[in-house]
């Protein structure tokens, strides 16, 4: 059995906040079937390497997967 960690983004941070809600909030994500695993794991890839209050909360916050 492998693990995987995982460093999740800051729930309280407005960037997070305004990306969920645009992607889970817009109807045609559900209509079209979009894959929301594979956009959330590439905006989150993408931010955390910007926004320091999401690393730190990452690192206090780590899961093993």
């Amino acid at each position: 059995m492998s693990y995987r960690y995982h460093a999740p983004l800051d729930p309280d941070c407005p960037v997070v906040n305004e990306f969920m809600s645009t992607l889970f909030d817009d109807p045609m994500t559900k209509a079209m079937g979009a894959p929301t695993d594979d956009i959330c794991e590439g905006f989150e890839r993408k931010h955390r390497s910007k926004c320091q209050r999401c690393q730190e909360f990452g690192a206090a916050n780590i899961e093993v997967v």
